[in-house]
């Protein structure tokens, strides 16, 4: 049989759990606030920025549970994500933030959480205990509330309890609900420091989003240079010798022609591939879909694609996944050694932060490419095979993640954000 538990018993059970959960936690955030005040002092005197501290480091993790384990409980609330690293010093606003939210916790959070789970269990202690008072001796009586000598004061102490409860019953929810927006608003960025990395990540972006346009332009410059412009030099030479040859009379102006005719033909597919690469009309016309199966169809490795999921966004960003995946097939043809390629694109749904506590959904399209070659890709940056994909992902304030361990396999995850 399922027993099925009211509402606002679950709810105020969840509080419970939360409040008494940041009760246990005291002795924890109380030696960090005891390392921090002897610690953190005599290490800025010794070495300036205290950048790596231990201290800093375990203050910031408990930090982040708080912060985790308080936006869960007020779920009515968006929140932002802190920073997974610890803050690097004493200076940092992320650090200033934990330590603040660290005296706080070690003081007002536990007296209260202490508190409000005492009255918790009062109902129960009380009842269950007061009524064994009579097995006590009279030289020492049960004492709870105050000393039980007689059923009149058991029957005091039981509804003495019974108003703790009721008072709990108040009282956690709407504490538990304050010292989680409380823990919230210290450890969260405030709005105006979220606008300014706001602005920096958009700075950042545009000077990507600048290189990967002039790269862009050099290759197209390269190609057209290298080969449908080398072409057409070859076409204008053979065409000026088939003249020459026919104003002087000799045979052998036709195989001139013929070979000018070549050339040109190789030309206008240089040009065609040109063209091609700086837009695929594919796209347009089938979606990016069937563009990345033109893709994978070509490729040296057997390659396995999975769509589902995938919904359209803008051109311009399923353009950056077609050349993402053109690049990162290529770099698996050339150097992983697979006999396997497994494709993904997919729509998913992520959260971009907007301030200290809102935020909204956005579309990323995720471009995963897998293979079961020996691994041991190595991410160096610009310098990297993975120069150009990080170029175009950066260009949309994309994420490019990388995991090649030795032996295989690779995994290269791109998200490009489609809010553009």
């Amino acid at each position: 049989m399922t027993v099925t538990t009211p509402p606002a018993l679950r709810r105020r059970g969840r509080d419970l759990r939360y409040l008494a959960v940041e009760a246990a936690s005291w002795p924890a955030s109380m030696a960090l606030l005891v390392a921090s005040v002897l610690v953190l002092p005599l290490a800025v005197l010794a070495g300036g920025r205290t950048g790596g501290s231990p201290t800093l480091d375990l203050v910031h993790r408990l930090a982040l549970r708080a912060h985790d384990a308080a936006g869960r409980l007020a779920a009515d609330r968006r929140t932002t994500e802190l920073p997974k690293e610890a803050a690097a010093s004493l200076g940092a606003p992320q650090t200033r933030r934990n330590l603040g939210w660290l005296v706080l916790h070690a003081t007002v959070v536990f007296g209260l959480s202490l508190l409000l789970v005492a009255l918790s269990v009062a109902p129960v202690l009380y009842s269950l205990v007061a009524p064994w008072w009579w097995l006590f001796p009279d030289d020492a009586p049960m004492s709870l509330a105050f000393e039980i000598t007689s059923w009149r004061r058991a029957g005091a102490t039981v509804a003495l309890g019974l108003l703790y409860g009721a008072l709990a019953w108040v009282l956690v929810p709407w504490t538990s609900r304050r010292i989680a927006w409380g823990t919230l608003g210290i450890l969260e960025p405030p709005r105006s420091e979220v606008l300014a990395q706001r602005v920096d990540a958009l700075s950042v972006s545009r000077a990507a989003a600048l290189d990967a346009h002039a790269a862009e332009l050099r290759r197209i410059e390269r190609e057209l240079h290298d080969g449908a412009q080398n072409r057409l030099v070859s076409v204008v030479m053979m065409l000026g010798m088939a003249r020459r040859a026919l104003e002087s009379g000799a045979t052998n102006a036709l195989p001139l022609l013929e070979r000018a005719q070549d050339a040109a033909g190789d030309a206008l597919s240089g040009l065609r591939t040109a063209v091609h690469d700086i837009y695929p009309p594919v796209l347009d016309e089938l979606g990016l879909g069937d563009a990345a199966s033109s893709l994978t169809s070509r490729s040296t490795i057997p390659c396995t694609l999975d769509v589902r999921g995938l919904r359209r966004a803008p051109a311009a960003v399923e353009s950056a996944a077609y050349f993402v995946l053109a690049e990162a097939l290529t770099n698996a043809m050339k150097h992983s050694g697979a006999s396997r390629i497994d494709v993904s694109l997919r729509t998913e749904q992520s959260v971009i932060e907007q301030g200290v506590t809102e935020g909204a959904a956005e579309q990323v399209l995720v471009v995963e490419v897998r293979d079961d070659g020996h691994g041991g890709a190595v991410d160096h940056g610009t310098g990297s095979g993975l120069a150009g994909i990080r170029r175009r992902a950066a260009a949309f304030e994309g994420d490019l993640q990388l995991i090649s361990p030795a032996g295989g396999p690779t995994m290269v995850r791109v998200e490009l954000p489609c809010g553009f």
